[in-house]
């Protein structure tokens, strides 16, 4: 029998629910249809938290430290997009299509908050900036 769920079950994703409060939701496809393979890859870890970055590295027992080799600052998803000073000049291209809601993981990866009220919609151009980002930065995505 086929079982539809109206929300994640409470022990899977909680990275991803924390990201967007939305999940699932009808707005994924809108997200991730027009995406190559390799901006869907790269957006599904960024929203996961399970890239190649230092502080999910070391969760996995793959990397010796969680810190990011640039900063004395855990290597997470927020900090690779926003405060990794590696990527200072690339950061400012990302953030140019908002002064409100910089720092916004949420915002940032197409995701609605807790606190987005019940006509959000996510901003398809700043995704897209995040993920050119991304690869700009040639960080994350293998292969």
């Amino acid at each position: 029998m086929h079982q539809s769920y109206k929300k994640l079950p409470e022990k899977i994703g909680k990275y991803s629910k924390r990201v967007d409060a939305a999940l699932p939701g009808k707005h994924t496809h809108t997200l991730y249809n027009p995406l190559s393979w390799k901006e869907a890859r790269i957006l599904a870890q960024l929203h996961t938290g399970m890239a190649r970055l230092n502080g999910y590295l070391h969760q996995v027992e793959v990397a010796s430290s969680d810190q990011c080799p640039y900063r004395h600052a855990k290597e997470t998803v927020e900090h690779f997009l926003f405060h990794c000073m590696k990527w200072t000049a690339l950061h400012t291209e990302m953030m140019q299509y908002t002064d409100t809601r910089r720092g916004n993981l949420s915002f940032y990866l197409g995701g609605k908050t807790s606190s987005d009220d019940e006509k959000w919609t996510l901003d398809v151009n700043i995704v897209r900036a995040t993920i050119q980002y991304t690869i700009a930065t040639g960080w994350l995505y293998e292969g």
